[in-house]
């Protein structure tokens, strides 16, 4: 089983971009991000000096999954949790019961 945290995090610059359309400066401004990736840089440069550092500042989403693997560690499908069985403390306790080792605690209480 694989356990997945993702987190989503946001960064922004603001620039001002003359172009006939909003689509078309959207266009103009994500191809020179591209660019500035395509540098290893955070620094968005445009060529009338506007520039901006677009670094991740605040996580805007977060969530944890399981995935089922084979034999081979390849994924087969998400697992959704079956809330009705042991908690995790009776988990930790089934743990130490079985070889009389303390085991280090991994999970937070279910909600």
């Amino acid at each position: 089983m694989r356990l997945v945290e993702q987190l989503i995090q946001e960064g922004s610059g603001d620039f001002l971009v003359e172009a006939e359309t909003p689509a078309l400066a959207a266009g103009f401004l994500l191809g020179m991000h591209d660019a500035a990736r395509e540098r290893d840089s955070n620094i968005v440069a445009l060529a009338d000096g506007q520039s901006c550092r677009i670094e991740p500042n605040s996580v805007v989403e977060n969530s944890t999954f399981c995935i089922l693997l084979d034999e081979t560690g390849q994924e087969i499908r998400e697992v959704e949790p079956d809330w009705e069985g042991p908690t995790a403390d009776e988990l930790q306790q089934a743990a130490e019961d079985a070889d009389g080792t303390p085991q280090a605690s991994t999970t937070e209480p279910r909600p």
